[in-house]
This record gives C-alpha cells, structure tokens and sequence, in this order.
C-alpha cells in the first residue's frame, strides 16, 4: 500500500528529525507497555514505532502532495535508526542486511495490515486484530527477547480494543493536523492513557 508513497526527495533535515523523535517518544509511552499489553522488550518497542511511522505515512499518502519528502526522509531515518540499533545490540557486519530486510518486511507487512484494516467496513474490530496477531501475539522474536507466553485470550482481547481505540484516535487526530503544521514539524498523538 505504502510502497509507492516513498520517493526520491529532500526534506528540512531538521524538521525530518523532530519528526521523527517525536514518534519515537510516542511510542516509548509508558502507558502502551503497562496498560495496553505491548511487550515492554525490543520487539514491542519495536513495533510501537513501526505504528506510530504507519500513522503519519497514513496521513500524508496523498501521493502529490507536498509532504512525500517529508514522509520519504523520515523512513529513511527510521531505516538508519533500526540499523544503528542493530550493530550496537552486537550484531554483525555480514549479519545487518539480512536482519534490515527483515525488519523492512515487517514494517510493509504491519503498514498493509493496519492500513487494509483502516478501509474495511469494521475498523475498530479488524484494527484490533492486527494489533492483536502483530504486536501483542508475542510471536515475533526478532531481536530474541520475548517473554515465554502471550497474555490470556481474554486480557490480549482487551488490551487490543483499547490500542485499536487508540489508533483510531491519532488517525483522526492526526487528519485534523494540517500539512502546514506537519511540515514545520509539529506533530501531536493523542495521550495513550485516555484510552484506558
């Protein structure tokens, strides 16, 4: 879905980085590891950044719009972040493209996933799936981390209603938020902790 957004261009490198921290900050929220169930680990984290970059590419797909440098240089800042992070977890040289083209598959799989959801007729629930199967599943063992079980059914049910609630949320919040402001750098997620 996204893979045609991301073209060649050039961004305000400094707007492209507060940007991007603040995504980063946003996915480091406390509340999304203590209330909402994510695994408070490098995969949760992880993929909490992975969801929050799939919010604002969400917003700024339209694919002649001003905002394509933007959303080009902030995924590729994320893709040298991930790498940054690998190589100072210890892995290898010869290792690190492997683990990025992994890493990269996964985000296009979690963007198609979230954003599929987002178009379907019932996106608080087919929301609260993906985020069920992809962040809260514990299945995923990219960095080796995970703890050994996933929550019960019934608690993982919950904890996905309430981080689907929350992706709504910023999706409208986010529409809300004009490109003028977006491309200045300003950038605002609604508080995890009022979906709780």
């Amino acid at each position: 879905m996204l893979r045609h957004f991301f073209k060649s261009s050039k961004a305000n490198a400094t707007i492209t980085r507060t940007v991007y921290a603040q995504i980063v900050a946003q996915a480091r929220q406390s509340a999304f590891y203590s209330d909402f169930g994510v695994p408070d680990n490098l995969d949760g984290r992880f993929n909490m950044i992975v969801l929050h970059n799939f919010l604002l590419f969400n917003r700024l797909q339209a694919p002649d719009s001003a905002t394509s440098a933007l959303s080009q240089e902030v995924f590729d800042l994320f893709r040298l972040d991930m790498d940054r992070s690998l190589r100072e977890l210890g892995v290898g040289d010869t290792t690190v493209p492997k683990r990025m083209k992994t890493m990269m598959q996964i985000f296009y799989g979690r963007a198609d996933a979230y954003g599929s959801a987002l178009r379907g007729s019932d996106p608080q629930a087919a929301l609260a799936d993906a985020v069920s199967r992809n962040i809260l599943s514990y299945n995923d063992t990219l960095f080796g981390d995970g703890p050994a079980a996933p929550f019960p059914k019934v608690e993982r049910e919950a904890h996905a209603a309430r981080l689907a609630a929350y992706v709504l949320g910023s999706v409208e919040g986010l529409q809300q938020q004009s490109e003028t402001d977006i491309l200045a750098g300003s950038l605002f997620f609604p508080d995890p902790t009022d979906y709780i």
